[in-house]
């Protein structure tokens, strides 16, 4: 485990690929023939997929994690036309005030489903019980809650991931990228502008953070994505390259299989199935992501206003939390009661100067950025401590 990868990416693709989907390659983007597939395609692969699913589970009941995003709505949309008797148990996370929960119970109520809201005040209570499930250095760990919750309802719980990296939802990154973007650019300069896309993941003074015992190089983070962006495909290909084979292929979908297994649940990702990743390469990334009017899952949006979705898809996407509010409501209190005297700065992998400056910075300007490494630091210390130091256990609570 590259630990320079994992503080600065959040996920290290170094490691071995432990999922079933497959690394994609320059290839797969290159030899799109006309006619390319229709959206209908899209939707019959997906049906297929949810039918397959369900009728080989036998299962009379079955979970969908919601939020108030297109993918989820979309998923859960099939998933009732196609099994109309069927009991759904939606479940979502939601911290605080800042939840579309009401959006997504109002959603699912309209598919005569059960719903169920998740609420969690601090998410950093129970980190070293979940690290000790997903063995990594990470903080933002909730989609535990709804794996859990699903697995009152039912052996089967479908999730809405995949439709961003395949079909274009990253919308914001790919205006930012293509604003800056020059065709005479090197490639370790495109990927530089890629990574500033991603400025959630680190800041600006990242080199300083780490000490002797981890020799950061953000050359050596620079050549990751050589093969992504050293090509002659289109740029946003070279971004869907990119965010498909990290975070997706590395992060999400290798920790959400760690939860599947801790629960003994099948996960069910019918945008991540084959067959629709197939469909999707086969698509021209001007199907996928309008650049005129920044709007992006074109195909998947042409499939959800057969299902009267319009309305919903458009609010946000996906899970999140204020940062600042967790900050203060909980996280600079464990973060200071833990790293005081962390073994972090004391075996020498981070620097206690770079770790006092942040905390002065986030009273200064409460950079949330800044506040995510900061708890991104304390999921480091808990992981060093259970799986390094054997200092603490997973019933340890902060």
């Amino acid at each position: 485990m590259d630990l320079c990868n994992l503080m600065t990416l959040r996920y290290d693709p170094t490691q071995q690929n432990t999922s079933q989907l497959r690394k994609l390659t320059y290839e797969d983007f290159t030899g799109r023939l006309e006619p390319f597939p229709s959206p209908s395609e899209v939707e019959n692969a997906l049906r297929l997929a949810i039918r397959k699913a369900v009728i080989e589970s036998r299962s009379q009941s079955i979970s969908v994690a919601l939020s108030a995003g297109i993918d989820s709505t979309l998923i859960l949309s099939l998933i009732r036309d196609e099994f109309p008797e069927i009991d759904i148990n939606c479940v979502t996370v939601s911290f605080d005030q800042y939840t579309e929960a009401k959006d997504a119970e109002r959603f699912a109520e309209s598919k005569s489903s059960y719903f169920h809201n998740v609420v969690i005040d601090n998410p950093l209570r129970e980190l070293p019980y979940l690290i000790s499930i997903a063995k990594e250095p990470r903080w933002n760990l909730y989609q535990y809650y709804f794996i859990e919750k699903s697995k009152h309802f039912s052996n089967l719980l479908f999730t809405g991931d995949g439709g961003d990296e395949l079909f274009g939802g990253y919308i914001f990154r790919y205006h930012k990228f293509l604003s800056s973007y020059d065709k005479n650019l090197s490639w370790i300069d495109r990927t530089r502008q890629y990574l500033d896309c991603h400025d959630r993941d680190w800041v600006p003074d990242q080199a300083n953070m780490f000490g002797p015992a981890l020799e950061f190089d953000w050359n050596k983070i620079y050549h990751l994505f050589k093969e992504y962006f050293d090509n002659d495909l289109h740029p946003l290909d070279q971004v869907f390259l990119a965010d498909y084979n990290g975070k997706l292929l590395y992060d999400f979908v290798p920790v959400n299989t760690k939860f599947f297994d801790h629960f003994d649940l099948i996960g069910i990702a019918p945008l991540l199935e084959h067959s629709v990743i197939d469909i999707s390469l086969k698509m021209p990334h001007s199907l996928k992501y309008d650049v005129r009017r920044n709007m992006g899952k074109l195909p998947l949006r042409k499939i959800a206003s057969k299902c009267d979705l319009t309305n919903l898809f458009d609010k946000k996407i996906g899970f999140g939390m204020n940062l600042y509010d967790l900050w203060i409501r909980a996280g600079k209190e464990i973060v200071n009661s833990t790293l005081d005297k962390g073994r972090i700065f004391e075996d020498r992998l981070i620097s206690k100067d770079f770790y006092n400056r942040s905390l002065l910075r986030i009273a200064d300007t409460h950079d949330v950025r800044y506040i995510s490494k900061m708890l991104h630091l304390l999921s480091l210390e808990v992981w060093y401590r259970m799986f390094v130091t054997f200092e603490i256990s997973s019933n340890t609570s902060l």
